[in-house]
């Protein structure tokens, strides 16, 4: 295995924007992890940032949005349990992270989206928290597809994040957003029929009809 530049802010935000597919992003950050922990402890040196609070905490950040990007929530709440309490308990981002994973873990999409969306997230991290948004959509798209014969607009507005109250009053123009994922409207009942969608187990991303139908959805 080759081995990987010293750990510091600059090589962290290189690896966050880099948008290298999940497992990879999983992979390498999780070869720093000792690294972190050692830096942490002041046993790290000066050059690669020792004791560095802000290039620890986008460490740990990212080092968890790619625990939810590869599907691994209970290593993710692990992972939680590992961060330094001193960062964990006074840094917006991590306090954000733990707020996430418990909004995912009790199954709350509303709120879920409001964290994603509402909360303040570092610059250099705010492209990883809108491509794991994009992927709880298209994730949220596939279970809701396969999990209801029929459903309400406005239920499942609530589980793509898009405007509840709009769905509530049968606004066409979400009602067609959901038409073009190949679900059907039936005026009548004022239900929406969906239309399963799967994609390959061995697929790690999305196909891209499903991206191209939640890039839609987006646009909000």
């Amino acid at each position: 295995m080759m081995e990987l530049p010293p750990l510091t802010k600059e090589q962290i935000s290189k690896v966050i924007l880099s948008n290298a597919p999940p497992s990879q992003l999983f992979e390498i950050l999780s070869q720093y992890e000792s690294d972190a922990c050692l830096m942490y402890a002041g046993s790290g040196s000066a050059e690669t940032g020792a004791g560095d609070p802000e290039m620890l905490c986008l460490y740990y950040s990212g080092f968890f949005f790619a625990h939810l990007l590869t599907k691994q929530i209970p290593e993710a709440r692990a992972l939680t349990q590992r961060m330094p309490e001193t960062l964990k308990n006074h840094d917006p981002s991590l306090q954000n992270c733990l707020n996430l994973l418990r909004a995912i873990w009790q199954n709350e999409h509303g709120l879920v989206y409001q964290i994603l969306r509402g909360l303040p997230w570092p610059e250099t991290l705010q492209p990883l928290v809108q491509r794991y948004e994009n992927f709880f959509q298209d994730q949220t798209l596939i279970a809701v597809s396969t999990s209801y014969e029929a459903i309400r607009p406005a239920l499942a507005a609530g589980y793509l994040g898009l405007d509840i109250q709009a769905a509530e009053k049968g606004d066409q123009t979400i009602i067609q957003k959901f038409s073009d994922c190949g679900w059907t409207w039936n005026p009548e009942t004022q239900l929406l029929y969906p239309s399963p969608i799967t994609v390959p187990p061995t697929d790690s991303q999305p196909s891209r009809g499903i991206r191209e139908t939640m890039a839609m959805l987006g646009n909000r």
